[in-house]
């Protein structure tokens, strides 16, 4: 039997609300990922996990800096250290659409590290771990630019591209499963999004245009399990066999803040899978959102809306509904102040929604209208209101007897 840590979207180096931690140089959310990073590793070595598979979306973005990479690459350290193989998928976030330049974990198949495996084009692996090799069938994210360098391509309308993209795809993934070794377990492995998930922030990150693809492609006979990437909500589409989105191991903004993160811990053998989801330690999202505007006392209502929310460690977010009169109670640094007081780690936002009255243009000559006027006289009422010069007014009021006349005709 195979063990196996399932990882996805650890998105190293996105740095959304924090600061930066004088004591490690570090920004605050890098040390968030770190951590989460950590404790799933941990999780894994204390399961004896002989394969670490990442999904894809390593970093941020295609150019990581030093730093960030150096972070990295010492988890991988910990990993082989502990004789753990190590297999990285590429995804949207690490490769470049540009032909010839290389990835953002290409430097790990350069130095050609032991037991690190660098999956960066559609391949069928043979993965040797210490308690036996298990198969992986390799689908990263997949670049356009592969096509459109072939002559037969040329020319060719976006709709074509797409459509020969993805039959390709399908055609490599049915010879992998059918040439497979039945004696071996088999795990296909895809950056992308599959059809039927339910997404989430990922949407606002995406780099490239997303390629969908059935599940019935992926989950075929023969194969044992289903790796994903890309998706940031946890998921599971099917069972038999099981085709999970571990989801991303740390929250990246508000849009996620009901979603548990965390990584999937697999037992594999030929012909079966068992799986089960492991939480992490993510950082909370909260957001206290009020409409204080009915409200006799909305600084109290709001005070005592911080104080019952669990703000411990959480990156925060307030936003009220007030009425303009109510807007000059609060003050943006005293809210601050609550929320520190209630363990906020990071204050995101703080808004104040201030009620528009609707401006109500003709409200003397509404009240004219009640008192019995005619739409004559309330219209000249309003024009001498309004300080329009008599000349103007006899002007206006001939071309509304002008209206009126031809209404009523």
């Amino acid at each position: 039997m195979i063990r196996m840590l399932h990882l996805a979207d650890l998105h190293l180096g996105v740095e959304n609300y924090g600061a930066l931690d004088p004591r490690r140089g570090l920004h605050s959310r890098l040390i968030d990922y770190l951590d989460r990073l950590d404790e799933a590793i941990t999780v894994g070595l204390d399961h004896q996990i002989d394969l670490c598979l990442i999904a894809g979306d390593i970093y941020k973005n295609r150019s990581p800096n030093p730093t960030v990479q150096r972070e990295f690459a010492a988890r991988i350290r910990r990993l082989r250290e502990a004789g753990v193989v190590v297999m990285i998928l590429t995804g949207n976030h690490d490769i470049s659409p540009a032909q010839g330049r290389a990835h953002s974990v290409e430097i790990f198949a350069t130095l050609a590290l032991e037991g690190v495996i660098v999956a960066d084009r559609l391949r069928r692996h043979r993965v040797n771990t210490r308690s036996g090799d298990v198969q992986v069938i390799a689908v990263p994210w997949v670049t356009r630019q592969m096509l459109l360098t072939r002559d037969e391509m040329v020319g060719a309308s976006f709709t074509t591209i797409e459509y020969e993209l993805r039959r390709r795809i399908e055609q490599f993934i049915e010879r992998a499963v059918a040439e497979r070794e039945p004696d071996l377990p088999t795990v296909l492995a895809f950056h992308g999004t599959v059809e039927g998930a339910q997404l989430g922030s990922e949407r606002a990150m995406i780099l490239g245009r997303d390629l969908s693809l059935p599940r019935s492609v992926l989950a075929q006979p023969g194969v044992d399990y289903v790796a994903l990437g890309h998706i940031h909500r946890h998921q599971a589409l099917a069972q038999q066999p099981p085709v999970v989105y571990p989801g991303s191991i740390e929250r990246i903004d508000f849009g996620e803040r009901e979603e548990p993160k965390g990584c999937v811990l697999v037992e594999l053998a030929p012909g079966h899978a068992r799986w089960r989801f492991v939480p992490l330690s993510a950082r909370p999202f909260v957001s206290i959102e009020r409409d204080l505007r009915r409200s006799s006392d909305p600084v109290g209502a709001l005070q005592a809306a911080i104080a019952r929310s669990d703000l411990r460690d959480a990156v925060a977010r307030v936003e009220v509904q007030l009425t303009r009169e109510q807007a000059s109670l609060l003050r943006e640094e005293q809210v601050r102040g609550w929320l520190r007081e209630a363990g906020a780690a990071v204050i995101a936002a703080i808004v104040f929604d201030v009620e528009r009255p609707a401006r109500q243009r003709f409200a003397g000559v509404a009240e004219a209208l009640r008192e019995g006027l005619t739409p004559r006289q309330a219209l000249e009422l309003y024009l001498k209101s309004k300080n329009v010069p008599p000349q103007r007014i006899a002007q206006l009021l001939a071309a509304a007897d002008e209206l009126i006349g031809e209404s009523e005709s």
